[in-house]
């Protein structure tokens, strides 16, 4: 276990120390107070909310947003894909604190560190705080991305989700989605939020 541990905090040490790729963001606003976080609400005094900001605002405790991962580099590093899908939920997560964050992914080749954690150090890296976050780290594919996260949706009360995933991805993971959720029963409605 100790073994593990260690291993497991090397890798994230490691993710650290790379510093940030071409497609990350340090746009964070500074803080001045950690007690309450930052809300964006992604428009400015006579626009209109985006459709899925209205989706997320519209039941935030039964509504999620989940992050589809992509295949990590031999030795760690993040392919612009899923910077691109970082930078997207880090956006969404700030803008809607109250909507819990399914970050999908497992296998990374021969690391002991699941694409899901991996993204959780994005994440975090980007301002979102690790309670919004929550991990499915078993997938190895598109297929069991949707099967495995619309067992966590249905179980935790979900009612609908937005899919992160890039514009080529999408069309196969909503499909993905929505045979999943008719597979277990859930009546999940998913909504695309292209990276």
């Amino acid at each position: 276990m100790r073994l593990r541990l260690l291993v497991t905090l090397t890798a994230v040490v490691a993710v650290l120390a790379t510093g940030f790729g071409a497609g990350d963001s340090l746009a964070a606003p500074a803080r001045k107070s950690v007690d309450m976080p930052i809300i964006d609400t992604g428009s400015t005094a006579g626009e209109q909310l985006a459709p899925n900001s209205i989706f997320l605002w519209q039941n935030p405790g039964a509504r999620y947003i989940v992050v589809l991962g992509a295949q990590m580099g031999k030795f760690g590093q993040t392919p612009q894909i899923l910077n691109q899908r970082l930078n997207t939920a880090s956006k969404l997560g700030k803008q809607h604190p109250f909507n819990r964050m399914i970050v999908s992914g497992g296998n990374t080749w021969w690391l002991p560190v699941s694409e899901a954690q991996f993204m959780n150090v994005g994440l975090l890296r980007r301002g979102v705080p690790p309670w919004q976050m929550v991990n499915e780290g078993k997938s190895t594919s598109t297929v069991q991305n949707a099967s495995y996260t619309v067992g966590m949706l249905k179980a935790m009360g979900a009612n609908g989700a937005l899919i992160v995933t890039n514009g080529f991805h999408m069309p196969r993971a909503i499909k993905d989605f929505r045979d999943a959720a008719a597979k277990q029963g859930a009546r999940i409605e998913f909504r695309p939020a292209y990276a």
